[in-house]
């Protein structure tokens, strides 16, 4: 976390591995040893077969606005201030992990269908949320029982926090921070998109979004489809006109199971990782 914009942070935890992929593949060994060179020993860098990976694996859609929904969503969240700023990694409960647990089971049907339409692509490395802190926090964690367990005992989020306005004995939540401000329509927007094109429902995304787009102020989900005003903010495949599965996986190049070539959608669903 920063301690100085732009000058100084406080590195509280290294993750052990991240998942990278590179357009066009035949870049990635340069692009790769640049950027581990850069990091150093850790985390080290693993390269993934294909973009689509990279953007469904994004922790951040799930985790960030998953745990912001359960603690001041309307099914826990009375409106009243905290005397404390309430822990926010740390401070999953059952209910929120019982929220994200849907979620990031939602994102595996995606994967799981994309994988039956498209003989040979692999979404492999697009794993459970669970298995996302298994991979990049193994020995960092002293309870990896559950979901919960493992993000209330990560050391790298000893002491993190809700994002929230105001003083001791009178904080608000900030509803319109990063988490949701920027991962809802990067992030989840483009996961809910994509179920959507797939027939799939998604009946943990779409609380969360509904709930989010209201805090964030725009109109994305409209009766309970990608239709609103606003998703041309976002990086949902409506968002762009793509509204068929077909559409969907010419622009993506995801018609083998080995990197995708240059330009069209797997572009966009790099930058949609977390």
């Amino acid at each position: 976390r920063f301690t100085e914009w732009g000058k100084k942070a406080t590195i509280l935890g290294t993750k052990n591995s991240i998942l990278a992929a590179v357009t066009p593949p035949e870049k990635s060994r340069k692009a790769l040893s640049k950027l581990q060179g850069l990091l150093g020993v850790f985390p080290d860098i693993v390269e993934s077969p294909n973009n689509l990976s990279i953007s469904l694996r994004n922790p951040g859609m799930v985790v960030h606005p998953g745990v912001m929904y359960g603690r001041w969503g309307p099914e826990s969240w009375d409106g009243k201030p905290k005397a404390e700023k309430p822990l926010f990694y740390q401070g999953v409960d059952d209910f929120t992990e019982k929220v994200l647990v849907g979620m990031t089971d939602e994102v595996q049907s995606i994967c799981r269908k994309m994988e039956k339409l498209v003989p040979g692509l692999s979404l492999k490395d697009a794993c459970t949320l669970k298995q996302w802190y298994l991979d990049c926090y193994d020995g960092q964690m002293t309870d990896t029982s559950s979901l919960r367990g493992c993000m209330n005992t990560n050391k790298a989020y000893n002491g993190l926090t809700h994002p929230c306005l105001g003083e001791p004995g009178n904080f608000m939540p900030d509803l319109k921070y990063r988490y949701l401000a920027e991962d809802v329509p990067t992030g989840l927007c483009f996961a809910k998109g994509l179920a959507e094109i797939l027939g799939l429902p998604t009946p943990s995304i779409d609380k969360v979004m509904v709930w989010a787009q209201q805090c964030i102020g725009l109109e994305i989900m409209v009766d309970g489809k990608m239709k609103g005003k606003d998703l041309d903010k976002t990086r949902a495949p409506q968002g762009m006109g793509i509204t068929d599965v077909e559409q969907f996986i010419k622009l993506a190049n995801l018609r083998s199971n080995l990197p995708a070539k240059k330009g069209g959608l797997a572009s966009l669903a790099l930058c949609c990782s977390g």
